[in-house]
């Protein structure tokens, strides 16, 4: 897929982007350049290549454990709050 002058000024039309005739020619070279890329890359056997799999974090030793903690400082939060009652915020009932 070839990208001209044409197909730049189509997608900064649909991007609502106001590009002058000069940044039409550059953005229509370098884009073109990264289509040729991709291109390039397309080319490479990968038969041999194993899968990256970055969705499994066993055998990272190197992360701490999440654990949830309240913070232990209810009363300080609840200080803050117009109305409190056993332990909690207090509001108004808005759904009748």
């Amino acid at each position: 897929m070839s990208i001209d002058n044409s197909l730049v000024r189509r997608i900064s039309n649909l991007a609502k982007i106001e590009l002058s005739a000069q940044d039409v020619e550059m953005f229509s070279k370098q884009l073109g350049e990264i289509v040729n890329l991709m291109n390039q890359l397309n080319e490479v056997d990968t038969a041999n290549v194993n899968p990256a799999n970055f969705y499994n974090s066993n055998g990272h030793t190197n992360r701490t454990e999440d654990i949830v903690r309240d913070g232990n400082y209810s009363e300080k939060v609840l200080q803050n709050a117009p109305e409190a009652k056993e332990g909690f915020f207090t509001v108004k009932k808005v759904i009748e």
